[in-house]
């Protein structure tokens, strides 16, 4: 029942309403930057996948070259998406060193936290040359050499599906599935620091493994129900679910909704099909 792999969920709007400062501006600054920021990582999250559509090979152990020209436009803007949120990173870093050195009290706690999960990420954006960035944006057209064999715009996929796109002269673009879910990982980790911190509310790392249990268990979960029903045992039929219900709507408003086949699980118990 899980599907995470083509879920995205945008968690930023549970920060709406935090506040880290007295000063409402860098409230809502922070919270613009923060909300581009996850903006951008669905960039990456979006074109990984298109690119993947993109070279859907019959037998994805062959290296073979790509005809057609989408690939590596896809290619192209998911360079320049991770060159965007280095800069954005750069932007909510100054924002974070300001309300460290303001007069009101940042927990130190949360300080040496950001600090660790800063180096994390950039230690992923170490992983992204921006010489490819600039050969895309200002192109040389230049081919490299196989032999005597000259070469242009060569797309490979490799047996672990990590693609490698030339991008001009001896510069390649790598396309990586770990880099894709580790961005999204920091993401959540980065807005769990300052939920955390800054609010009383349970953490999204938290109401995701919740939200996975209902996934994962819808199935007997709904069973339990369909035999409650047909035992007439409204009591416990009814505090179950209840409890199904309230998290579907509290995940909702938490913006990590319970996917539509899950919902239609718990809601055709009440209006089964004729």
């Amino acid at each position: 029942m899980n599907d995470d792999k083509n879920r995205f969920d945008f968690f930023s709007s549970r920060l709406t309403f935090i506040e880290v400062t007295t000063d409402q501006l860098m409230n809502i600054d922070l919270w613009h930057y923060l909300s581009v920021f996850e903006s951008h990582v669905y960039g990456v999250f979006m074109q990984y996948n298109r690119i993947k559509e993109d070279l859907k090979f019959p037998d994805p152990e062959n290296l073979r070259r790509v005809p057609g020209p989408q690939a590596g436009l896809d290619i192209y803007y998911y360079t320049l998406t991770w060159d965007k949120l280095k800069k954005i990173l750069e932007k909510i870093n100054n924002l974070i060193n300001r309300l460290t050195k303001s007069p009101e009290s940042i927990p130190k706690s949360f300080t040496s936290e950001y600090r660790n999960w800063r180096r994390r990420i950039e230690h992923l954006f170490s992983e992204f040359d921006a010489k490819i960035r600039n050969e895309y944006e200002h192109p040389s057209l230049e081919s490299y050499s196989v032999g005597n064999i000259k070469m242009w715009d060569n797309i490979l996929i490799d047996y672990s599906g990590n693609i490698t796109a030339h991008a001009g002269k001896d510069w390649f673009s790598i396309i990586k599935k770990e880099h894709c879910l580790r961005v999204q990982q920091l993401r959540t980790d980065l807005f769990d620091l300052f939920i955390k911190h800054f609010s009383e509310k349970l953490l999204t790392q938290e109401l995701i493994k919740a939200r996975r249990y209902i996934e994962d268990n819808i199935d007997s979960l709904s069973k339990e129900l369909t035999d409650l029903k047909e035992k007439k045992n409204w009591e416990d039929f009814n505090k179950l679910l209840h409890q199904l219900t309230m998290y579907d709507v509290y995940f909702s408003k938490e913006s990590i909704p319970l996917p539509h086949k899950v919902k239609n699980k718990i809601y055709s118990v009440l209006w089964p099909n004729d």
